[in-house]
């Protein structure tokens, strides 16, 4: 781990070297949080990462930095048109894609936190049926979003917001115990205590939590952040036991709900405002809730109706309603989440089931005996 200890130039100068030597070995998930906290904690971090890019063209190294950094996903012609005068000229270097890079993810430095502490800034991601999207954020956290899901960040030098729009997203959270890091989704906040959590939500009401590591608050979405800020300190000396959601009047009182606090491998559901009982999963049902990371979806005895539901999440197709027999057949296995063609052999070769493409991508399943 790199850590800044002086302010000095040379100090500086010697760190930006070494960052670009870890980047040409390659950086682990870790290291890119790192990375990224570094170059927010002073523009002259910056700097001096872009000065020295001018003079690396590894293409390994120019492979890393663009994973670090999430380009906007719309592109101004102008941009357009120099990139191809540079790959014309051949003279296309890390320094060009680090400098737009930067310059795209609206980072904020510290004195620019300190001026407009009430100013948002916001970015959009999305991705596309089908799609895992890796995202990291200017604070060093990062954000998997899965298939044909959207979310808006907003961060200020007091609060770490993510509006989760629609769709799945898991969070790996860096730590800032001055800045909460804040998941909306609904009427619901889902606040980290350094944690990785995973957040999905089917429709306008309904939404489920996974706490994958660390602990996470479960609030309503319109409590303020002081009221945050205070919850989380108040956790790690005292929990009671009441049932309900935190509100904001409960978060201000000096106690936390222990049903408020979900710990590493606990989910809830809420829908409709009402939150069920929190259930304990075990490392192999978390696994299960987890699987689309890696491009999978397993089954464990699920009716098919469910299992064509979830199919659906992750491809453009539609079936046509199946009948109570169909309805009722339980469907075990591995899944990859675009291989529609394997699936379909499976329940042909398992359930005797024939599948009939009616148009493009809509498909009606019935069983011969």
């Amino acid at each position: 781990m790199i850590t800044d200890t002086s302010n000095d130039t040379e100090s500086i100068q010697e760190q930006a070297n070494l960052w670009i030597t870890r980047l040409d070995s390659g950086l682990s998930r870790t290291e890119k949080q790192h990375l990224v906290a570094w170059i927010n904690q002073d523009k002259a971090h910056y700097a001096a990462l872009k000065k020295l890019s001018f003079l690396w063209t590894d293409i390994s190294t120019k492979h890393e930095l663009s994973g670090l950094f999430i380009q906007k996903t719309e592109k101004k012609p102008h941009f357009d048109y120099l990139m191809k005068t540079f790959l014309a000229l051949g003279l296309i270097t890390v320094a060009l894609l680090t400098a737009n890079l930067f310059s795209d993810v609206n980072l904020l430095w510290p004195s620019q936190q300190r001026d407009n502490t009430k100013h948002w800034v916001y970015q959009k991601y999305s991705s596309q049926y089908g799609e895992q999207k890796q995202l990291t954020l200017n604070d060093g956290t990062i954000v998997e979003l899965n298939t044909n899901s959207v979310i808006e960040v907003a961060y200020t030098a007091e609060q770490r917001k993510i509006t989760l729009i629609r769709g799945e997203a898991r969070f790996d959270v860096a730590k800032d115990k001055n800045r909460p890091f804040t998941v909306i989704s609904g009427h619901n906040s889902f606040t980290a205590l350094g944690t990785i959590f995973n957040v999905q939500r089917e429709n306008i009401s309904s939404v489920e939590l996974l706490v994958k590591e660390g602990r996470v608050l479960v609030a309503e979405a319109n409590v303020p952040v002081a009221k945050l800020l205070n919850a989380i300190s108040v956790s790690d000396q005292q929990l009671t036991a009441p049932l309900g959601l935190a509100t904001s009047q409960q978060v201000t009182e000096l106690a936390v709900q222990d049903d408020n606090i979900l710990t590493a491998g606990e989910k809830i559901a809420i829908a409709n405002d009402i939150s069920s009982a929190k259930q304990s999963l075990s490392a192999q049902e978390v696994k299960k809730e987890l699987a689309w990371q890696q491009g999978m979806l397993i089954f464990d005895g699920e009716p098919l109706t469910q299992v064509l539901k979830e199919v659906q999440r992750y491809n453009q197709v539609k079936f046509t309603p199946i009948n109570n027999e169909l309805a009722k057949l339980r469907v075990s296995g591995y899944f990859k989440t675009n291989d529609i063609n394997g699936l379909l052999q499976s329940l042909s070769y398992n359930f005797k089931i024939n599948a009939q493409e009616l148009t493009s991508n809509t498909y009606t399943l019935s069983r011969t005996l």
